[in-house]
């Protein structure tokens, strides 16, 4: 059994991980960090839901296709992160990202937001992976290409 702190770190990674392989479309890597049957759902800043998926596959057949030519950066900080029990973390992330798209099935020309994700990870066949993710915007720019 991991102490807290050791398992409060190990989470940290994965989410490290996370923002990193997503920055440089490492898909194989960044799908291993995600459930199979994992729930993720994407709210505006007015609360409204904006995209929600019910698998990882539902999931990375828009994202990864959205993100092609893209350059990103995903940042995450000020954690809080709840140990439920030795097979599961609740955190709750603060968040910035910045898309740069690249022009072609009218993707904006950019996407610059700030929010907080709130997750749930469980061991999984030995791993961490992620089992529930909610990003609750605060603020969304999206400017559209001209």
């Amino acid at each position: 059994m991991q102490s807290q702190l050791a398992l409060i770190n190990t989470i940290r990674g994965q989410k490290a991980k996370y923002c990193r392989f997503v920055d440089t479309k490492r898909w194989a890597d960044f799908v291993d960090l995600i459930a199979d049957r994992a729930t993720l759902r994407f709210f505006a800043p007015d609360g409204s839901l904006l995209y929600e998926f019910d698998s990882r596959a539902e999931w990375m057949k828009v994202m990864e296709p959205f993100l092609e030519g893209a350059q990103t950066i995903h940042q995450v900080h000020n954690d809080e992160i709840e140990v439920i029990s030795d097979t599961e973390v609740r955190a709750i992330w603060s968040m910035e990202d910045y898309l740069l798209l690249a022009p072609g099935n009218d993707r904006p020309q950019s996407i610059h937001g700030f929010g907080h994700y709130h997750e749930t990870w469980r061991l999984l066949d030995g791993s961490w992976r992620l089992v529930e993710l909610e990003l609750h915007r605060t603020i969304l720019s999206v400017v559209p290409r001209t």
